[in-house]
């Protein structure tokens, strides 16, 4: 009879063992879920919508004005942070730190890249007082500061149409 009871409590040890790293995998899949990003310009702005290819001319600095004359002004977060990583990766196609020679070599031409600000209310802010300008932020942090005029899914979708978004 002893014997039984010690391989339930194998058993018993095993299945909370395998629940538990269940839990984890769980935990850690949702830790790295990627929110939506809304790519933002002023209320007042005449930009009404974007395609991903006018987006990514922005950001590389081949296209510099709105259809209005307005110079363009791009806005970047950190580039550590998780959204650039993946703005930078679904509309550019590279991270950022693989953009140091294209940077580099624009420099001696007179171009420098986007602006970097540090977090999503600063790139609120900025686009709020920058005409002109243009930000990617959480989607969860759109207000009626701004007008999103473009959605990056967090598989990689982009879109003109406003994400369906679940925020906590």
């Amino acid at each position: 009879m002893p014997r039984a009871k010690g391989a339930a409590n194998t058993v018993a040890k095993k299945v909370v063992t395998i629940i538990w790293i269940g839990l984890l995998l769980h935990t850690t899949c949702l830790a790295v879920e990627k929110p939506p990003i809304a790519v933002i310009v002023a209320e007042d702005s005449p930009a009404k919508t974007m395609t991903s290819s006018e987006l990514k001319l922005i950001y590389w600095r081949k296209k510099n004005h709105w259809a209005n004359g307005q110079r363009i002004h791009p806005i970047n977060l950190p580039s550590d942070h998780a959204l650039r990583l993946q703005f930078s990766n679904t509309v550019l196609g590279s991270a950022p730190s693989d953009q140091r020679d294209y940077w580099n070599g624009l420099y001696f031409h007179g171009i420098s890249p986007p602006h970097v600000v540090y977090s999503d209310e600063s790139a609120i802010r900025y686009v709020q007082e920058t005409a002109g300008s243009i930000a990617y932020i959480d989607a969860c942090k759109v207000d009626a500061r701004i007008k999103p005029i473009f959605w990056i899914m967090s598989n990689g979708e982009m879109s003109n149409n406003p994400a369906h978004v679940q925020c906590e």
